[in-house]
């Protein structure tokens, strides 16, 4: 017997390939996390909702993605992306408001949108008069969907995202150019969806992650959907709610996995609840 079959093929190979496993498969691993979480650690403020880039090769899945559920093609998509992320008076407004703001020693100056991308070019593509998203926060997410709004506003194509949040303080980051296509609901989402009125393009989960609350807010917002609205959350990875809601409604579901550049964080997501092979743009007759 050779010692490849004795490693391979018996219970003794078995038990004498573990320190090999352990040191040269395992451990080289661990130890590279624990260099990014050291890293992570002295040079970000970030203690929660981490923000981070994509890989270069997550980046083109990402766009992918977007051109497979928006139905828009992939040069286009890429477009998009490139266009948020090389938008330098967006930047430097996201860093002066970071610095002014009172969340300054737990916010990282520079922005970075990561699956967030998704999100600018999904909506500059499908062109939504009302996005609801739930979850504001420090406002990052909700900057970039405003900002493609605002662009589909100088294209003829205007609309509003309503985004709702509990806590008053929130959104320090939205800025000044992104305020008029932005709309802060104060108080519990699901309560904010029940009472919302308009009929609803593009909506968002990004707020209380239990899956009782997520299925809730779907529930709260059905009413206003329409056969071609768009359901996004940003819980996929571990909530299987959106599947149950776009079996539900008669939808197919997708789910993106984004991959962080650097950084220790496993990464999140984006599903998706969509009406496959449709090309979606809600206000194509109204551009100029």
């Amino acid at each position: 017997m050779t010692f490849r079959e004795l490693f391979k093929y018996t219970a003794a190979g078995r038990v004498l390939m573990i320190p090999y496993r352990f040191g040269r498969i395992a451990l080289p691993y661990a130890l590279r996390q624990l260099g990014l979480m050291a890293r992570w650690a002295f040079t970000s403020k970030e203690y929660y909702n981490h923000s981070y880039h994509l890989t270069e090769l997550n980046r083109r899945y990402l766009a992918s993605f977007v051109s497979v559920v928006s139905g828009h093609s992939l040069a286009e998509i890429e477009k998009y992306l490139r266009e948020l992320e090389t938008d330098e008076a967006l930047r430097s407004a996201l860093v002066e408001r970071t610095r002014a703001s009172r969340d300054r020693h737990n916010c990282d100056e520079e922005p970075r949108f990561g699956r967030r991308l998704g999100w600018y070019a999904l909506v500059r593509a499908t062109k939504p008069r009302i996005v609801v998203e739930t979850g504001v926060d420090r406002g990052l997410g909700t900057v970039a969907i405003a900002a493609a709004l605002r662009r589909n506003t100088d294209e003829g194509a205007p609309g509003l995202v309503f985004a709702t949040d509990i806590v008053p303080e929130c959104g320090h980051l939205i800025t000044a150019d992104c305020k008029p296509c932005c709309r802060i609901l104060l108080g519990d989402s699901v309560q904010s969806l029940q009472q919302f009125k308009e009929p609803v393009d593009l909506f968002l989960h990004d707020s209380d992650h239990r899956p009782e609350y997520e299925w809730a807010e779907f529930l709260a917002i059905e009413p206003r959907l329409h056969a071609g609205s768009l359901v996004l959350s940003d819980n996929s990875q571990q909530s299987p709610k959106l599947l149950e809601f776009a079996q539900r409604t008669g939808r197919s579901f997708l789910f993106f996995a984004d991959v962080p550049q650097a950084h220790w964080w496993q990464g999140d997501g984006i599903g998706v609840a969509f009406l496959p092979g449709v090309r979606t743009c809600f206000q194509e007759g109204r551009r100029k």
